[in-house]
């Protein structure tokens, strides 16, 4: 009896200690709410075939010409989707939705049509009590439960519309009028001038989104070009753009306006005000720049007025070696503008050296199936131009990395590359810079990028930095 009485105790005294874990995992959980996805399948073998496959979470596939229009009520019976569309896709004999992220809890489907290209419903599930609902199992409302950090698939059972009438379906009415989508493609920048393409960087807002009746749509519009779907109706969308900061920004946009935008050429809503942009242009010189080649074929020899600006790995044709080469550059552009001036915009304009000059130590031609893709990453220690080497280089950092792409096949030798976020910091450092290393993408990989450096023969062929910036008016 009295093993019997500790044992309960030990049990009480256990619970005592875990009971405050538990609270706080619970407070935990209701103050980080994490979202369910959602997504519907049906199958439908009658479909026509211009709706393609995709992979499942993709919204860049060409030709999605069929949506879904879907109502969600939740437990309240308070709608949480009202008439949403949501692109589709294809696997196999099935249909799959595009995910939606809704709370953690229960709802009811509600309304659930097809639509194809022209705006027609062609499927529709029937609601409980019409005349056709007994030809599915399960007909609307669809009860369903979300899991947060979890997707749910919810499969619904359609039947072809044809000709019957909607109120077969037990639908008042199908609302063609307003179903057709829309994708249109668009992006918030800063607007630094008032030209088409001003300098000036694709910012993350809010945006909503008013059609011709008046409807609305909200969206999280990322730093990007985003891709967008709302209702097509002949007239006038309003777009709102609110920014963090509270202000918020006004657009009247026609529709033809937004069929007319694709991801290469997206509707640019431009927020800020107009400045002046200035524009200057360096051209670097052994004097005005410090750059160098490094390599680990001889980790401790110093090549500062190397004429190539380089990074990459290959074999020696001679010694039958693998050798890997890196490049470093500093220029103080800061140091040549106004002390007021706001950089909005830093290009680096570059010279590719294979098959132009014999003079300039080019080895393409010995590269096997090359890679092409290097890397501008930060210096955040100092080096001296003519003292740097393989075993002495600087230390280098990812963030605010620039990613370089190299075309041999294009006719031009000249590339110009957006290094802005070396000169301005996408991502806050700590440390100073000391300039960039250039890195081959990929230095198991044989291949890499060439071009003329400071020491160049030819002075035309050195690098160039073109920078936009503004000033106070």
């Amino acid at each position: 009896m009295k093993k019997i009485y500790l044992s309960l105790l030990k049990l009480m005294f256990l619970l005592v200690i875990l009971a405050p874990a538990f609270t706080s995992c619970e407070k935990q959980e209701e103050n980080n709410p994490i979202p369910g996805k959602l997504e519907f399948s049906f199958v439908a073998d009658e479909i026509e075939n211009s709706l393609k496959s995709a992979t499942m979470d993709t919204d860049t596939v060409e030709g999605l010409n069929y949506h879904l229009l879907v109502s969600v009520m939740n437990e309240d019976s308070v709608l949480v989707l009202d008439k949403e569309v949501i692109p589709l896709y294809k696997f196999g004999t099935e249909f799959i939705s595009q995910k939606v992220e809704l709370d953690n809890g229960a709802y009811f489907l509600s309304l659930f049509m097809v639509i194809n290209p022209q705006g027609d419903v062609v499927y529709a599930a029937p609601k409980a009590g019409s005349k056709l609902a007994y030809l599915v199992k399960n007909p609307l409302p669809l009860y369903f439960k979300v899991t947060a950090g979890v997707t749910s698939r919810i499969p619904v059972e359609v039947l072809p519309v044809n000709n019957q009438p909607p109120a077969d379906f037990g639908y008042v009415a199908f609302a063609i009028d307003i179903v057709r989508p829309l994708t249109f493609y668009t992006a918030v920048y800063l607007k630094y001038a008032d030209m088409i393409m001003a300098p000036g960087k694709y910012i993350s807002a809010y945006l909503k989104v008013f059609d011709p009746g008046g409807w609305g749509y909200r969206f999280k519009a990322e730093a990007t070009v985003n891709k967008f779907i709302v209702k097509g109706m002949s007239g006038i969308y309003t777009f709102k753009v609110m920014l963090e900061d509270g202000s918020e920004h006004t657009f009247q946009i026609p529709m033809e306006d937004l069929i007319a935008t694709s991801e290469t050429n997206p509707l640019l809503l431009g927020i800020g005000t107009s400045h002046t942009v200035y524009e200057k242009v360096f051209r670097t010189s052994p004097d005005s720049t410090a750059d160098a080649m490094i390599t680990d074929l001889n980790f401790s020899e110093n090549f500062g007025d190397h004429p190539v600006f380089e990074a990459s790995f290959f074999t020696e044709p001679i010694l039958t070696v693998m050798r890997t080469k890196r490049s470093l550059m500093f220029m103080d552009i800061r140091r040549e503008l106004p002390k007021s001036a706001t950089i909005t915009r830093v290009e680096l304009i570059l010279n590719a050296v294979h098959n132009v000059d014999p003079y300039l130590d080019s080895a393409f031609s010995i590269v096997p199936n090359p890679f092409y893709k290097g890397y501008l990453k930060h210096i955040v220690e100092p080096w001296e131009e003519h003292e740097v080497t393989w075993e002495k280089q600087p230390k280098t950092i990812d963030a605010n990395m620039v990613t370089l792409d190299y075309m041999p096949w294009k006719s031009s030798i000249t590339y110009i590359y957006d290094i802005t976020k070396l000169y301005v910091p996408e991502q806050e450092i700590a440390v100073q810079s000391y300039g960039f290393m250039f890195v081959h993408g990929d230095e198991q990989m044989p291949g890499g990028m060439q071009f003329a450096s400071s020491d160049a023969r030819e002075e035309w062929m050195r690098p160039r930095f073109k920078v936009y910036y503004t000033l106070p008016n």
